[in-house]
C-alpha cells in the first residue's frame, strides 16, 4: 500500500510539474499586462492650509514608527496606510512624501510614487534632494512608458479573448491520474488456510486418539491397574496424541478467527484508497487555462468535481 501511494504521488508530481511549466509562458505574457491594468489610480495630496496641532503631531509620530516597522517588514501596503495617516494628520511633514514614494515604488505603484516625489518638490522647492528626486522621477517615468508600451504590443486576442499559443506548443490538458486500484492483501487467505488445515487435521487426531484411549479402557476392563502393560502403553500414547491434537484444533481455530478479522481489516482499507483514488481522479480533472484579452488578463478554471 505505501509502494503504491509513493508511485502514485510521483506520477501525480511530474505530471502537475510539466503542466505548470507549459503555463510559464503564458503567465510571463499576462504578468506585463497586469502590472499596467492592476495599479490603482493615482491620487493628489490635499493643500496643507494649517498648522496641525500637538495631539496631531503626537498621532502622527506614532503612525509614522508603525509604518517603519511595516516597511522593515516588507509589508509594504500596510507601511503605506500608516504613513499616509500620518501625512494625513500632519502636512507638514513633507519629508514622509518620500517614505511614501518609495513603499508605492515597492508595491508596484509607480505613477503614484511620481506623484508623491512631484508633490514633495512643489512643497520642497528649495530641497538640496532635487536633482535626485528629478532623477528618480525620470526612472519612474521611463519604466511607466515601457509598461504601457509591451501592454499595447500584445498579440490581439483570438477565439473567444484567449490568446493563441506559440507555434508549435499545445494548451496544457488535464492531468491524466493514476487509475491504479488498492489490492486485498493475500495474507488473510493463508492464514484461513493454515488455520482451516490444523482444525481439520486436529480433528482427525482427536477422533482416532479418543478411539484409541477408548479401545485401551475396553481391554482393561476399566481397571487401568490391571491392564497388561503394553496395552497400558498403547493406551497412555494415544492419549497424549489426543491432547497434543486438541491443541493443534484450538491453535487451527485461532488462526482462522484472526484471518477473518485480517481479511475484514484488510476490506475496509482496500475500500478507503479505493474512495481517495476515486476522489482523486475527480479532483484532477480540472485544468486551469490563461486567458488574456482587452481589459482582462487571469486564468480560466473549468473541470468536473
Amino acid at each position: 500500500m505505501l509502494r503504491a501511494s509513493f508511485d502514485f504521488l510521483q506520477k501525480l508530481g511530474t505530471r502537475m510539474l510539466r503542466t505548470l511549466t507549459s503555463l510559464l509562458a503564458a503567465l510571463a505574457l499576462t504578468a506585463v499586462t497586469t502590472a499596467a491594468l492592476a495599479e490603482e489610480p493615482t491620487k493628489s495630496y490635499p493643500d496643507c492650509g494649517r498648522e496641525p496641532t500637538d495631539a496631531e503631531v503626537a498621532a502622527a509620530k506614532g503612525a509614522f514608527q508603525a509604518g517603519n516597522a511595516s516597511f522593515n517588514e516588507a509589508d509594504y501596503a500596510r507601511a503605506i496606510d500608516y504613513w499616509e495617516d500620518a501625512y494625513r494628520r500632519d502636512c507638514t511633514a513633507n519629508p514622509l512624501l518620500l517614505n511614501l514614494a518609495r513603499a508605492y515604488e515597492l508595491a508596484g505603484r509607480k505613477r503614484q510614487a511620481v506623484v508623491s516625489l512631484e508633490t514633495f518638490l512643489a512643497r520642497e522647492p528649495n530641497s538640496g534632494e532635487k536633482d535626485q528626486i528629478n532623477r528618480r522621477i525620470e526612472v519612474l517615468k521611463k519604466k511607466i512608458a515601457e509598461e504601457e508600451a509591451a501592454a499595447a504590443s500584445a498579440p490581439a486576442p483570438v477565439n473567444g479573448g484567449a490568446t493563441p499559443l506559440p507555434a508549435g506548443s499545445s494548451q496544457p490538458g488535464p492531468v491524466e491520474p493514476s487509475t491504479e486500484q488498492a489490492k486485498r492483501s493475500p495474507g488473510p487467505w493463508i492464514l484461513i488456510g493454515v488455520g482451516g488445515a490444523a482444525v481439520i487435521v486436529g480433528t482427525i487426531g482427536i477422533v482416532g486418539n479418543k478411539k484409541k484411549v477408548d479401545d485401551a479402557n475396553d481391554e482393561c476392563g476399566g481397571n487401568r491397574n490391571m491392564c497388561p502393560f503394553d496395552v497400558a502403553k498403547r493406551g497412555n500414547d494415544a492419549r497424549t496424541a489426543l491432547n497434543a491434537s486438541a491443541v493443534i484444533t484450538g491453535a487451527g481455530a485461532l488462526l482462522v478467527g484472526g484471518g477473518i478479522v485480517w481479511y475484514i481489516l484488510d476490506s475496509q482499507r482496500v475500500e478507503r484508497a479505493n474512495r481517495t483514488v476515486a476522489s482523486s481522479e475527480r479532483s484532477l480533472r480540472a485544468r486551469v487555462i490563461p486567458v488574456v484579452g482587452p481589459g482582462v488578463a487571469g486564468l480560466s478554471l473549468s473541470g468536473a468535481f
